[in-house]
């Protein structure tokens, strides 16, 4: 088993995860592979299918606050604390989101 996640990695993905959502909710193509690559270099000896699985975990913690989230990355439940919490707070302060919601 892998070591647990970082808040700065958690923040990274989050970040990430939200650009794309921004993106789709504006009927802009997403192409989710690239934003995979680019993330991988940043995280700590993630591996691209952590990636996704944590991209899928956040699509959970967003459906369980009624909230949209990136079709294609199927929610999976059982996620980090500190996911939620990166993702409550950065959905709160992203206002570029707020305004496409």
């Amino acid at each position: 088993m892998s070591d647990p996640w970082s808040l700065l990695e958690v923040e990274l993905v989050v970040a990430d995860y939200f650009a794309m959502l921004r993106d789709e909710l504006a009927g802009r193509p997403v192409d989710k592979s690239l934003h995979r690559r680019a993330l991988h270099p940043l995280l700590n000896n993630r591996s691209e299918g952590s990636i996704e699985f944590k991209h899928q975990n956040i699509s959970a913690v967003l459906i369980n606050f009624d909230q949209p989230y990136i079709n294609g990355y199927k929610p999976r439940q059982n996620y980090q604390g500190l996911l939620e919490q990166v993702v409550l707070e950065f959905g709160e302060s992203d206002r570029q989101l707020a305004q496409v919601v």
